[in-house]
C-alpha cells in the first residue's frame, strides 16, 4: 500500500503545474481527429481570437485540394464543385466567386497555411467540434459512422486507440479549470488491466473517468486533488462504485517533457515496469503492454 501511495503522490506532482496562454496569443490544439482518425501534423492547429484554425493538409482525408498564391497571399480550396478563396490577413473571402465575411483571415505559421477550420466545415458540409477537455478539434463528415469493430477489438491496443478517438460527451457541467488553456501540455491515460472500455484522463489540473459503451465516450465523473488521488479537493459528476485508483498502477500511459510517450505498468510478477518511445500521432500515446490479456 505504501508503494501505491509513494507512486500516486508522484503521479500528482508530475501534472501539478500549469500555464495560462495570453489572450493575444494563439494557442496550440492538441491533436486532430478526422473521421474517427487522428492526424499527424508538422504544425499544431491553433486557437485565435476564438477560432480553431488548421493545417490545411489536414483536410486531405475529406477529399479536400488546394493551391497556394504566393503572390496574391491567397489558398483556393476545392471539394467537387465547390471552391472557397481564403486571403492571408483578410476577413473577406470568395465561395464559388460569391464574397462572403469569415471571422478570422489565414494564418502562415512555420511556412504553413492554417485555415478557419468553422468556414471550411460549414461550406463543405463537414462538422467540426473542439473539445475543450483534450484540447482535441474532431472533423467528420456526413457518412461518418463510429468503428464499433475497432472499439471491440480483442487488440487492446487498437480497442484503446479507437476509444480515445471518441469525443468525450457530458451529462454534466465540466469542471472549468480543467479546460483552461495550458491545462493539457502534459497528459496522461489510465487503463484497468485487460480493459479499453473505460479509462481515466488526467492533465496538468484533474482528471476524467470516461466509460465508452455503444460507440459513446461518456464522462461519468471529473475530479481535482490535493495530495493523493484519495484527497479531492473538487468534483463534478457522479462518483463511480469501482476503484479507479487501482487503475493507476495497473497502466498509465502519457506524454514526457520531451514530447515522447511514456507507460508505466506492473508486470505479471507484480514488477513496477515502463518504457518510452517516440510518437508520430497522438493515439501513440496508446502503446501495447506486455503479456496483458483481455479481461473476459
Amino acid at each position: 500500500m505504501k508503494k501505491v501511495i509513494v507512486f500516486v503522490f508522484l503521479f500528482v506532482l508530475m501534472f501539478q503545474s500549469w500555464t495560462i496562454a495570453d489572450a493575444a496569443n494563439p494557442i496550440s490544439v492538441n491533436a486532430v481527429n478526422v473521421n474517427g482518425k487522428f492526424i499527424a501534423t508538422d504544425v499544431s492547429p491553433i486557437i485565435k481570437d476564438g477560432r480553431v484554425l488548421v493545417p490545411i493538409r489536414t483536410l486531405a482525408p475529406l477529399g479536400v485540394t488546394y493551391q497556394w498564391d504566393s503572390k496574391s497571399q491567397s489558398a483556393l480550396i476545392t471539394k467537387g464543385k465547390d471552391q472557397i478563396k481564403l486571403m492571408a490577413n483578410k476577413k473577406e473571402a470568395f465561395k464559388n466567386n460569391q464574397a462572403v465575411q469569415i471571422d478570422v483571415p489565414v494564418q502562415m505559421i512555420q511556412g504553413r497555411i492554417l485555415v478557419p477550420i468553422r468556414f471550411v466545415s460549414e461550406n463543405f458540409g463537414y462538422k467540426a467540434s473542439y473539445e475543450k477537455l483534450r484540447s482535441i478539434l474532431f472533423i467528420q463528415d456526413s457518412n461518418y459512422k463510429v468503428d464499433q469493430e475497432s472499439l471491440e477489438a480483442e487488440d487492446l491496443q487498437a480497442a484503446r486507440q479507437a476509444a480515445i478517438s471518441l469525443p468525450i460527451q457530458f451529462s454534466f457541467k465540466s469542471l472549468s479549470s480543467l479546460e483552461k488553456p495550458g491545462a493539457n501540455k502534459e497528459y496522461n491515460y489510465i487503463f484497468p488491466r485487460g480493459d479499453s472500455s473505460r479509462y481515466m484522463y488526467g492533465n496538468n489540473v484533474g482528471n476524467t473517468v470516461v466509460e465508452v459503451k455503444d460507440g459513446v465516450a461518456k464522462a461519468v465523473w471529473q475530479f481535482t486533488v490535493s495530495t493523493g488521488l484519495e484527497d479531492i479537493a473538487s468534483s463534478a459528476g457522479k462518483r463511480p462504485s469501482y476503484n479507479y485508483v487501482e487503475w493507476v498502477t495497473d497502466i498509465m500511459m502519457f506524454n514526457d517533457e520531451n514530447g515522447n510517450i511514456k507507460a508505466v505498468y506492473k508486470d505479471d510478477k507484480g514488477q513496477q515496469k515502463d518504457f518510452t518511445l517516440n510518437a508520430e500521432s497522438y493515439k501513440d500515446v496508446i502503446q501495447p503492454i506486455p503479456n496483458e490479456t483481455r479481461k473476459q
